[in-house]
């Protein structure tokens, strides 16, 4: 009975270490891979803290400028030449009877000018030496400069129609109207996209360079990201041409 007591103690004592040794293994690797999570964490953030930094910081100045200067940055312009046509067809009896169409143009050099508000939101982050600026909407300055001196217009009566005049004055009310809408839609935007892009790069640059950012973050080049150019979430982002700092 006594061998049987000792050996059963003896096994108990043999569980009880090795519960002991397995739970005190499982404990020492989460113990060390909590710990290799925060030296992970504490290695990124400087980075977060330099990009929390520069987006704080070009929101105060971006307040100052708003404040003393006004809430526009003009970004891009362009010209080009825009035809409007209206036509006026008339029919009797039910499309029986065609008495003609009147058809009136006008075409006429247009400048475009394509603006971001200041006071939008902007966030600015630091990635490998890559100063990422997600910028506010790219916007038309409305109306657009109509180039009269270039300012073509004809306008012709359907063999039965007399209201070539009449067509003509309804055409030139709609024409700024129509010329708005171009401004503003994706064809117009994308011809300017480029050129806005640099812009905005450079007004970025500026700021880092004049706030001494660029050196302290270690900023080598700017790449701008416009709202419309974000992707779903989950897919690669090809980010745009970027520009270099000197």
């Amino acid at each position: 009975m006594k061998k049987r007591r000792a050996s059963g103690c003896w096994r108990g004592l043999v569980i009880l270490f090795l519960s002991v040794f397995l739970i005190g293994g499982v404990v020492l690797w989460k113990f060390a891979d909590l710990a290799k999570g925060s030296l992970t964490w504490l290695s990124d953030l400087p980075a977060r803290m330099t990009s929390q930094q520069i987006t704080e910081s070009f929101r105060q100045s971006i307040t100052e400028i708003v404040s003393t200067k006004g809430d526009v940055l003009e970004v891009a312009t362009m010209q080009t030449d825009e035809t409007i046509t209206k036509y006026d067809m008339k029919t009797l009896f039910n499309d029986t009877v065609y008495l003609g169409t009147t058809v009136s143009e006008i075409r006429t050099p247009v400048v475009y000018r394509y603006h971001i508000q200041l006071s939008d939101e902007w966030q600015l982050r630091v990635e490998e030496g890559q100063c990422i600026v997600q910028a506010p909407a790219l916007r038309p300055s409305l109306p657009p400069a109509i180039r009269t001196e270039g300012l073509e217009k004809k306008s012709e009566a359907g063999w039965l129609r007399f209201n070539a005049v009449e067509n003509m004055t309804a055409l030139e009310k709609s024409l700024t109207p129509t010329l708005e809408k171009r401004a503003g839609n994706k064809q117009h935007l994308d011809l300017v996209r480029e050129a806005a892009r640099k812009s905005v790069a450079e007004f970025v640059q500026k700021w880092l360079l004049k706030e001494g950012q660029a050196a302290s973050a270690g900023i080598r080049s700017i790449t701008v990201i416009f709202p419309d150019e974000a992707k779903p979430a989950g897919e690669p982002l090809t980010l745009p041409p970027t520009v270099k700092l000197p």
